[in-house]
């Protein structure tokens, strides 16, 4: 299959359809809805050899539900009265112990800067209840968001099929069209059944989130992963009720990435831009010029990289070459670490770090610490990590800029997918496991 650029691929939303189709009974607009979905249905079936980027849906751990949500209920209960003129919206990824409590390392530096004036809702991430918390000014989102998934599942009928139904098909038209890039009947029908129950959970979504606006009454609301079509929801009844929207920056972005660049229409729609934040709290500025949302960019930095590089140095010898994961395809870096393990020689401890995202699974699947000389780092924190390597390699992670100043050598995985991904990097490159060697 020919190789395409995101640039290429945005052709396909540069039409006037995708900023008038709507619900017809909430009169949101669908292509926030499905927007994610649909790109990288795409992405996966060019880029992906083994694994979806759409990962089927986990079965909820039940018997981890029952322990955990009666706390949660009851915390939620405590915090009830919480107000602030700061609403931080986070996901829960990103947490580590800091001085013997959990801290966000996305979320939190944000409350340091007013703690007293802030509120912060939080997804839970595998149903771990990370207390105690240094933040206390926490409500966790888990309640609500598993009442709007199961109206989801509930409510979906013949109306959201056929609206779902209706967007996709345009799309897959016109990327058959435009780009001759197919989307398999089987893989349309996954992508049609998860956009109607998103269509059908849409009036307890905007019930759910007007009540929690109206009740902590913010002016401005920091949204983790704001531009992501799935938030569009949000920024839009958050922009409804006069409630500013900023997204700060939480990982790798770059001109590859579907959720931080548009096509020229959807970029030049007035209706579309409510369904996005306001402004973008960036890394840096070579970060907020790898991409063309259309908001108003800002340099934040990264409070968690300062940090991390205010640490004593280590006096671990560095012996180690680190492998970071993408989150997706964890057997094709497991093939690449062990070839390279056998050039080096046991010159070096080749060691392989799952994606935050896949830990849980691999964990499971992979329970022993080392599998034919590799072996797999469990720890959370990945500057824990870094504190041995004296080499970082990766094909799509955050983790390689990262390492930039703190590792000695940082080297890219230069594939298909990550020339996708990173149109504009920084990185020296190899092809395969021998020229990683040589480098």
């Amino acid at each position: 299959m020919t190789n395409f650029s995101f640039r290429q691929l945005l052709d396909v939303e540069n039409d006037p359809a995708f900023v008038e189709m709507a619900c017809v009974r909430t009169g949101h607009l669908l292509w926030p809805l499905v927007r994610t979905q649909f790109f990288r249905q795409l992405i996966s079936d060019i880029y992906y050899q083994r694994a979806s980027l759409l990962a089927p849906l986990a079965t909820l751990p039940y018997r981890q539900v029952v322990s955990v949500l009666p706390k949660v209920l009851l915390h939620n209960a405590c915090q009830a009265q919480m107000q602030g003129d700061v609403l931080v919206f986070a996901s829960g990824g990103g947490q580590f112990q800091r001085k013997g409590r959990w801290f966000n390392r996305i979320a939190d530096y944000l409350v340091e800067a007013s703690p007293k004036n802030t509120v912060t809702v939080e997804g839970l991430v595998d149903w771990h209840l990370p207390e105690p918390r240094w933040n206390e000014r926490v409500i966790y989102w888990s309640p609500s968001q598993t009442a709007i998934l199961l109206a989801g599942r509930l409510f979906s009928g013949d109306q959201h099929v056929r609206q779902a139904r209706e967007i996709l098909e345009y799309a897959r038209g016109r990327a058959r069209a435009l780009l001759g890039l197919e989307i398999s009947d089987q893989n349309m029908f996954m992508l049609v059944s998860v956009t109607s129950r998103k269509i059908a959970r849409l009036p307890m979504m905007q019930f759910a989130y007007r009540r929690l606006l109206a009740k902590i009454r913010p002016r401005l609301l920091l949204l983790e992963e704001g531009c992501y079509s799935d938030h569009g929801i949000l920024n839009s009844i958050a922009h409804e009720m006069g409630i500013r929207v900023a997204e700060p920056q939480h990982g790798m972005i770059s001109g590859g990435h579907d959720a931080y660049c548009y096509a020229p229409l959807i970029r030049d729609s007035e209706r579309y831009r409510t369904y996005l934040p306001d402004d973008f709290l960036g890394y840096g500025r070579w970060w907020n010029d790898q991409i063309n949302v259309p908001v108003r960019k800002w340099v934040l930095g990264n409070p968690h990289y300062s940090e991390q590089q205010l640490r004593p140095s280590s006096t671990v010898e560095r012996t180690d070459v680190l492998i970071l994961g993408d989150g997706i395809e964890f057997p094709l870096y497991l093939a690449l670490a062990v070839e390279l393990n056998t050039l080096l020689k046991g010159l070096y401890r080749v060691v392989l770090r799952p994606h935050p995202l896949e830990r849980a699974r691999i964990n499971k699947c992979y329970p022993d610490d080392c599998i034919d000389g590799v072996v797999i780092d469990r720890r959370g924190d990945i500057y824990e990590s870094f504190q041995s390597a004296c080499v970082v390699a990766g094909e799509v992670s955050t983790g390689l800029f990262e390492a930039i100043g703190v590792i000695p050598k940082v080297l890219l995985w230069e594939t298909p997918k990550a020339q996708f991904s990173y149109p504009v990097h920084p990185f020296q490159g190899f092809r395969n496991a021998r020229e990683f060697a040589d480098a």
